[in-house]
């Protein structure tokens, strides 16, 4: 959760230094930090990586872009404005203003960069610098994805082969001035709706987390970026939902076996539990949906899939 707030804390994030990270020669340094980062991710829900990869300059470009851009004129960025979910870029205060039961002192521009990014044309022209952050970013992002995998016990690609990191939006935020601060806060408390978010902070600073109770300050860091755990990240609800579906998937073949008239453990005994592959697909607007499905027609190729539906909807069988 992020917020402004008051509460001092003696603790602070934890900083991982992600310097040496591939180097062959001393592998002990990415299990550290493997490590570091497994404890962050239970202890606190996020942690700060500096040596990262990303350039300073293209850290400065990013945070230039976006400050220039909000401090046009209002004419300017009035062509930018849009609720429209399925637009590349628009500018707007509040996403949820007519859902929402407050009001945050905040201006936003955002990019949709994946799986489909914008031209660089479509893109305000001070905010071009955004093509090269978010490739740096994508750079990142697979790194961490691949360090969580490993800190839970995985795969390194097991959460890449999810789907985790098929879709990348670019927030850029800005806190004009109010005249009457003490009626509203910059950004309220909320938790990301994603795996993860990599927030870059401007000097500015102000942001706090919750750790047991208690706010704590993230100062900012030149060039330090900060690594927040989404909803779909929160380890006890991604692995007691993995230890749910095994119980249900090992019912299911002792099921299956007596229907074909076998021995209650006879499925389970060939080794057809052996291997679980979580998927977590998302269908992002599409421009031209005509042309196109989410999901084509297909058999799945393992022994059974146990699927949960959102309230999309949209699925359907052959029969």
């Amino acid at each position: 959760m992020i917020t402004w707030g008051s509460t001092e804390s003696p603790e602070s994030v934890p900083v991982i230094d992600f310097k040496d990270m591939d180097k062959e020669s001393v592998p002990a340094v990415r299990t550290e930090i493997i490590k570091k980062v497994g404890e962050a991710y239970e202890k606190w829900g996020f942690f700060q990586v500096v040596n990262h990869g990303i350039p300073e300059s293209v850290l400065n470009g990013i945070i230039d872009g976006i400050r220039i851009f909000h401090e046009q004129d209002a004419k300017t960025k009035k062509e930018w404005y849009s609720r429209d979910s399925q637009k590349k870029v628009k500018f707007h205060s509040n996403f949820d203003l007519y859902q929402s039961r407050m009001a945050n002192w905040r201006d936003t521009l955002g990019c949709t960069m994946a799986p489909n990014p914008p031209n660089p044309e479509q893109l305000p022209a001070v905010c071009r610098y955004s093509v090269e952050y978010s490739k740096q970013v994508v750079k990142l992002g697979l790194t961490l994805f691949q360090l969580l995998s490993e800190a839970l016990g995985l795969h390194p690609n097991h959460l890449k082969d999810m789907g985790c990191a098929e879709s990348i939006l670019i927030l850029g935020h800005y806190y004009p001035p109010c005249p009457e601060p003490q009626l509203t806060l910059g950004t309220s408390s909320h938790i990301d709706p994603d795996f993860f978010t990599i927030l870059l902070q401007d000097q500015i600073g102000g942001l706090k987390v919750l750790h047991e109770d208690q706010w704590v300050d993230v100062p900012p860091i030149p060039g330090t970026l900060v690594i927040n755990m989404g909803d779909l990240l929160q380890r006890d609800i991604v692995m007691e939902y993995s230890e749910q579906v095994v119980k249900l998937g090992l019912t299911l073949f002792k099921l299956l076996s007596e229907a074909l008239g076998l021995h209650p453990n006879h499925l389970k005994d060939m080794e057809c539990a052996e291997s679980i592959l979580f998927l977590g697909h998302y269908y992002p607007p599409c421009p031209e949906p005509e042309l196109t499905l989410g999901s084509s027609s297909h058999a799945d190729p393992n022994f059974f899939t146990i699927l949960l539906q959102d309230q999309m909807g949209g699925l359907q069988v052959l029969h």
